[in-house]
């Protein structure tokens, strides 16, 4: 039996690590907003929502959406102003909880994939997670956190019920493991919420 859920994708500009495993706020990129809202929409996602405490990064991502929501624009791409339709901007995870709170009942599980084996923590296959929240009886919300530059900062793990296993090609651990954050969100979105053959 499918249980449909309430789904949130999250992408975190804060708390992340840059390379010198320092805690930052990232920048926002143009074709991250577009490709994982889209992704988002094809997958039935209820939401997508970005995280920077950037004033800004915010206006930036503001600008963006005022573009494709006006005149002609809107006209000509009625795909990516439905695709956008389901954007919110928060200024940290605990707003986005908020706000998964107001528009779902239950409880909330916070999955986190990493592209890193990450040390403590115990990793869960993406369809071992599918047919689980296939099998819940009773609808919950389902927030699916991706993180950018070096990863998301170990002070953000206590708020994370599931961390995913990283996403490997035929080599494996032996093998290239550097997506963009877009590609690993539509490969997740897939292997979770996507349709079966």
């Amino acid at each position: 039996m499918k249980t449909k859920h309430f789904v949130v994708v999250v992408l975190l500009h804060y708390p992340m690590l840059n390379r010198k495993g320092e805690t930052v706020a990232t920048s926002i990129t143009n074709i991250d907003l577009h490709d994982i809202s889209r992704s988002s929409r094809t997958y039935e996602v209820d939401a997508t929502v970005f995280v920077t405490p950037i004033p800004e990064q915010k206006q930036l991502i503001e600008r963006i959406l005022g573009y494709w929501d006006q005149g002609k624009t809107r006209e000509w791409h009625p795909d990516r102003n439905d695709a956008f339709s389901r954007f919110r901007l928060f200024s940290s995870f605990d707003e986005t909880l908020a706000f998964v709170h107001q528009h779902a009942g239950g409880e909330i599980e916070v999955v986190m994939p990493d592209a890193r084996d990450l040390p403590g923590v115990t990793q869960v296959s993406a369809a071992s997670i599918r047919e689980r929240w296939e099998n819940e009886p009773t609808p919950g919300a389902k927030v699916i956190v991706f993180g950018t530059g070096w990863g998301i900062a170990p002070e953000f793990f206590s708020k994370v019920d599931t961390f995913t296993k990283p996403i490997f090609g035929p080599l494996g651990r032996d093998g290239y493991n550097h997506l963009s954050v877009r590609a690993a969100a539509a490969i997740l979105l897939d292997r979770l919420l996507g349709e079966r053959d």
